[in-house]
């Protein structure tokens, strides 16, 4: 099995873990449903903020790297201009 396809197997396993365990925690809650709810939207909005803050960094770091390409393909531009001058074409 190729390497993606075990971390997309290993994601997959993590979230029905994940989602299994809640079904269980909310049959199973000693509290109301009153306050099952409050503690799933506190958990939600916590969730939300860092996915949030996982998309912001994940953008900074594309911008980043496609400042540094633009940068590499103006030297090697430059570079291949100069060695065309270099052989006269």
């Amino acid at each position: 099995m190729s390497k993606a396809k075990q971390t997309g197997a290993l994601i997959g396993s993590l979230l029905i873990g994940a989602l299994a365990g809640g079904v269980a925690a909310l049959l199973l809650a000693p509290q109301s449903g009153d306050e099952t709810i409050k503690q799933l939207n506190k958990k939600a909005k916590k969730l939300r903020k860092e996915i949030d803050n996982y998309a912001s960094d994940m953008s900074d770091k594309a911008v980043k790297v496609k400042k540094d390409l633009e940068a590499k393909l103006k030297k090697t531009e430059s570079d291949l201009k100069e060695m065309e001058e270099d052989l006269g074409v």
